[in-house]
């Protein structure tokens, strides 16, 4: 952990890729064009699968069937913006698109309370606590505000508070993890044989040679190997 992030817990935790590069040429909205629009989603679907360990899940496949059907399907106008399903899978997965801070401020606008707007010489943003990013000598220092008490960290980068607002407004804790069992949802154990059932079915589609030839790809990229500087599909 570097000791420039201590000072609040919002950014000495280590499950944020701090200081990691975006990857240039995905475009960030608003979009220009549908083009634009489909290269986005089509970079988000790719390291969507990057993410998995060993064989493609069925939940990953699935999220990502659920992006391709967002997909323009003609050169003619589509969304200047992203859907909200395509933004939330953007800030759970740390989707290294180019983003600045005016950009995804302006992509969140609308998202819910608290969001980033441009105040007090930089940004400001949340509610009880709030908090405030100014631009200093070293990076950027965050205020958090709380009840009459302050307390302030130091980020490195631009980048670093894109990712820290990824880490804010993303939900780490969908249903059912960390939450009370809802009396509206089936019980855990009324729904595991059909869920083994599907595992199984997807065991045997893992098997097929389209899969493992896009896990050999997905290995020897995330290795250095062959294909390993190639461009986003």
């Amino acid at each position: 952990m570097s000791s420039a992030r201590s000072g609040l817990s919002e950014t000495d935790r280590d499950d944020v890729p701090w200081g990691r590069a975006p990857v240039g040429g995905i475009p960030i909205p608003p979009f220009a064009d549908a083009a634009e629009h489909r290269t986005y989603l089509r970079a988000l679907q790719t390291f969507l699968l990057l993410l998995d360990r060993g064989e493609p899940s069925a939940a990953t496949i699935a999220l990502a069937a659920a992006l391709e059907a967002e997909l323009p399907r003609t050169s003619g106008e589509a969304p200047t913006h992203l859907s909200p399903l395509a933004l939330r899978v953007s800030l759970s997965t740390f989707f290294p698109a180019p983003w600045t801070p005016e950009a995804l401020a302006s992509a969140l606008d609308g998202f819910g309370y608290g969001v980033p707007v441009r105040g007090r010489g930089g940004w400001s943003w949340g509610g009880d606590p709030d908090y405030a990013a100014r631009p200093a000598q070293r990076g950027w220092e965050i205020e958090r505000h709380e009840r009459g008490s302050f307390s302030h960290a130091m980020i490195a980068h631009e980048g670093d508070l894109v990712l820290l607002w990824m880490d804010m407004f993303r939900n780490r804790f969908p249903y059912p993890i960390a939450h009370v069992a809802d009396p509206a949802a089936p019980a855990l154990d009324s729904l595991s044989d059909a869920a083994r059932a599907t595992l199984a079915a997807h065991a045997t589609n893992v098997a097929m040679p389209y899969l493992q030839n896009w896990i050999r790809e997905r290995d020897d990229a995330r290795n250095g190997g062959p294909g390993a500087a190639g461009s986003l599909r």
